[in-house]
């Protein structure tokens, strides 16, 4: 039986999409896409959250640990007593090194540095000569230690976390987080200050802390500044007197180098700024406000809502939430 194979004319041509249908598809293609673009930002975005979250809560444990083994809080950093200025502090809580003239648990030495073994950062810690100014000291092979990065003092969405400042001869390793003093550094009126737990020379327990440990907020998120001179991770003193104010600690209305200077509050804050306006008060990069860490160990968001600027009268909820033993009823936030 004859087989026969079948043959397709030379001239026939393929179906396919017209113009006009391929500029549907596209669109569609183009509408979906937009439509799960936010969706996929907002589930980056709840992620870095969440590991911002789990940062603080290692910091406040690290914050425990240290209470626990040392009976009080760490020092935001520590000065002599009459160093720069007569603006008033507690002495060093663990005293002047007759030998150097330094505090003997280190000069402008951060609570971040001070926690570090509780974090299982021994090698930064070790790394420290607490008999030494700290910005020039070195391990070997040249490397700066106060340079040294860290991961879990960065939050997942600060661009410059993981940073370094650069400047001759020094370097500093950048963090997202900064303790909190209170309502501002100083202790003189009218500013009356130094009300947290976290502040120039501090040595706070927990029994200091009459407000409820639940209601007191000991950590805050502010990105470092745009020039990155502020926000040192392990070693910073801030602009005059130094007590450490913008760069390793903060109040909720700070005061910038002077107790009479009007109050700056947490409220919303911008990485593109060329003078640094932002640097004297808690803002985060999530949407609405940021991540405090509690004495007791927990974590809350707190949105913008709940601060605002100063009122000694009727206080803001963060303002109540920042100092220790004023007596304030919180509420909801």
């Amino acid at each position: 039986m004859p087989h026969f194979r079948a043959s397709v004319p030379r001239d026939a041509r393929r179906p396919g999409f017209t113009l006009v249908e391929l500029l549907v598809v596209i669109a569609i293609i183009g509408v979906l896409v937009a439509l799960l673009l936010p969706a996929v930002q907002a589930a980056r975005e709840a992620a870095r959250r969440t590991q911002c979250v789990n940062n603080l809560k290692q910091m406040a444990l690290g914050l425990q640990n240290f209470h626990d083994v040392k009976n009080r809080f760490p020092s935001s950093h520590q000065l002599g007593q009459t160093w720069y200025s007569g603006f008033q502090r507690d002495p060093a809580p663990g005293g002047m090194n007759p030998s150097t003239g330094l505090p003997s648990e280190g000069a402008f030495m951060s609570w971040s540095l001070a926690i570090a073994p509780y974090m299982e950062l021994n090698t930064v810690s070790d790394a420290f000569n607490v008999n030494a100014w700290p910005w020039f000291q070195t391990m070997a092979g040249g490397k700066i230690v106060n340079g040294i990065t860290s991961k879990v003092y960065g939050c997942p969405s600060d661009i410059r976390s993981g940073l370094v400042y650069r400047g001759p001869g020094e370097e500093a390793a950048l963090t997202s987080y900064l303790g909190v003093s209170g309502r501002n550094q100083f202790r003189e009126s009218p500013a009356l200050g130094q009300d947290g737990m976290l502040f120039v020379n501090s040595g706070l327990n927990m029994s200091a802390v009459l407000d409820g440990t639940s209601n007191t907020v000991v950590i805050g998120e502010r990105p470092p500044s745009s020039n990155l001179y502020y926000g040192w991770m392990w070693a910073g003193a801030g602009d005059y007197p130094y007590f450490g104010a913008a760069d390793v600690v903060l109040g909720v209305h700070e005061r910038a180098m002077s107790p009479g200077a009007a109050p700056d509050f947490f409220r919303k804050g911008a990485v593109i700024d060329p003078s640094d306006a932002h640097r004297y008060h808690f803002w985060a990069l999530h949407p609405g406000g940021g991540n405090w860490a509690f004495v007791d160990g927990s974590v809350r968001f707190i949105g913008y809502t709940a601060a605002g600027p100063e009122n000694m009268t009727n206080p803001t909820v963060l303002q109540r939430l920042a100092t220790r033993a004023s007596g304030e009823v919180v509420g909801n936030f």
